[in-house]
């Protein structure tokens, strides 16, 4: 199907933000029911809703506001989430000390710890609702 009316062929201005699957391209039919959405900001990280997501709409509001229904499932990936002092950090057993003290704390929020890697930061983990 052709896109919607007045749906941009190029990338609109999303001050930065970043949209998988690429939603201009779509038509509304599609918009309705996009699987896996994934927004993000580059370097900063990004959020993964699983499952199907109405994205009617999104691309006028996204640069605004990000609105999200309660009790949608979500991967986040965070980027450079280093510990405040890098004081000894190249030591095996504080990086392990330190990842694991990062499981905890995301355990502890009702988050499933999926993996934290010490060389540049990278966090990740799954809530069950956004």
């Amino acid at each position: 199907q052709p896109r919607g009316p007045g749906r941009p062929a190029s990338p609109p201005d999303l001050h930065g933000l970043f949209v998988e699957p690429k939603l201009w391209l779509l038509c509304e039919d599609e918009l309705s029911c996009v699987s896996d959405l994934q927004l993000g900001r580059a370097g900063i990280g990004h959020v993964t809703f699983h499952g199907v997501t109405d994205c009617r709409g999104l691309l006028e509001e996204l640069p605004r506001i990000i609105v999200v229904q309660k009790g949608e499932a979500a991967s986040i990936v965070l980027y450079g989430c280093m510990p405040k002092s890098m004081d000894r950090f190249s030591e095996p057993a504080v990086r392990r000390k330190y990842r694991q003290r990062v499981a905890e704390m995301t355990e502890a929020k009702g988050a499933v710890f999926e993996d934290y890697n010490c060389d540049d930061g990278t966090w990740k983990f799954r809530v069950g609702h956004f």
